[in-house]
């Protein structure tokens, strides 16, 4: 049985979330085969459910939550809060009587002020991510929980400030089912919130980002020093996320690096147009060069490809669904060839790792930036393989790039 379960919706959640454990020396796994039953100290796993309907989605984290006895839970949502967060959080509950919901990330620039969330400065609403699929409800925290049959209390800065004990006050105090939503501007505040959750006798759930993990205490003691040793050669990036940031990434990369997929191959024959450009990767890669896959090397590119799907009569969804086919037919072409795997975009991760047989990913409790964890791939036809997975909205202009190098072998 795993000492602390996290529960995430979707792979590079669940991987970064995984690290904040594994950095401290605690056996760590997330889990890409559902049917896998890895053996570790704390145990990751996908729901897969952001872009599920509510329902749906609460049902996949219901299960998981009543599959295990693990001490500690901790329900990861998306920093953005895109997703389903209510409606997981309100399944996820189920085990508990308390909620501490804490979506800051201060070092990657998440912050809930006066309860209402900022992502670098900007209003969560006023940021690209309001036009995500499906997009946060509302940047203001107890607004998220309307509509349900749960107490809601909003934790000001000022109670959070004032350290742990203020917190388990409040904790302990509130009716049994509430939801605390506090605001946290500081890894200081974070650290109040998670020690107040381990000194209470309410047993809380924790929800949050990858920020608030950081700080949960795992029962015991860590079993695993953190360590890795990188292999020397060409890494193969997959870069599914369409985000500004990771088109910004992109944009750095020296352009021979970069093999596209365009918009009349991607949408007449995806996995034919993946496997090709799979085998321009790994002709690189056998020579040492870095290679990344993508079809969208700039927005232009994202606006061609929506307009001949629309045009071919293909909605949003069948689009993201030939892309994905795309690049993971490339991936499983290409990876043969790679010292190691660099991956952003969440569905795309699980879409690659799926054609390559993964079942779960070994995290090494290393990382190339913050955030950005380094892990091996775990059973398939990669088995062994070193990865990176990335959150799409996270890093800077250079961090594909140190990824790639660090992978092979360059992480100095």
């Amino acid at each position: 049985m795993p000492r602390a379960l996290v529960v995430a919706d979707d792979l590079t959640g669940a991987t970064d979330t995984a690290h904040a454990f594994a950095k401290r020396g605690y056996g760590t796994t997330v889990r890409v085969d559902p049917d896998s039953e890895p053996n570790a100290s704390v145990l990751a796993v996908n729901t897969d459910s952001r872009y599920a309907d509510p329902e749906t989605a609460a049902e996949r984290v219901r299960r998981v939550v009543r599959g295990t006895d693990a001490p500690v839970v901790y329900k990861k949502v998306d920093s953005t809060l895109r997703g389903n967060v209510a409606s997981e959080v309100d399944a996820a509950m189920e085990r508990f009587d308390r909620g501490l919901f804490a979506p800051a990330a201060p070092a990657v620039g998440r912050l809930t002020a006066c309860s209402h969330h900022l992502v670098d400065g900007c209003l969560l609403t006023d940021t690209e991510y309001a036009n995500d699929p499906n997009p946060p409800a509302s940047a203001r925290l107890p607004a998220l929980f309307e509509g349900l049959d749960r107490p809601v209390r909003h934790l000001g800065i000022g109670a959070v400030a004032a350290g742990p004990d203020a917190v388990r006050g409040v904790l302990d105090d509130v009716p049994p089912g509430s939801v605390i939503a506090c605001d946290a501007t500081h890894e200081r505040h974070l650290v109040a919130i998670a020690r107040a959750g381990r000194e209470s006798d309410r047993r809380p759930l924790y929800a949050g980002s990858s920020g608030l993990a950081e700080h949960v205490a795992v029962p015991g003691e860590p079993d695993r020093k953190p360590g890795f040793e990188y292999a020397a050669g060409g890494a193969l990036g997959v870069v599914g996320s369409v985000s500004e940031r990771s088109l910004e990434q992109l944009a750095a990369l020296p352009e021979e690096w970069v093999i596209a997929i365009g918009p009349e191959e991607l949408l007449s024959d995806p996995e034919g147009a993946g496997r090709e450009a799979g085998r321009r990767t790994a002709d690189r890669l056998a020579a040492g060069e870095h290679a990344v896959v993508t079809a969208a090397p700039d927005r232009e590119a994202v606006e061609r490809t929506l307009e001949l799907g629309h045009e071919r009569g293909l909605d949003g969804e069948a689009i993201r669904e030939r892309v994905t086919a795309a690049l993971a037919s490339a991936a499983r072409a290409g990876c043969g060839e790679a010292a190691g795997l660099f991956v952003t975009g969440g569905d795309i991760a699980m879409a690659a790792f799926d054609a390559l047989g993964v079942r779960a990913l070994s995290l090494s409790g290393v990382e190339v930036e913050a955030g950005i964890p380094v892990s091996r791939l775990d059973g398939g036809c990669a088995d062994g393989l070193p990865v990176v997975t990335k959150a799409g909205g996270f890093g800077s202009d250079a961090t594909v790039i140190n990824c790639l190098r660090a992978l092979g072998g360059d992480h100095e």
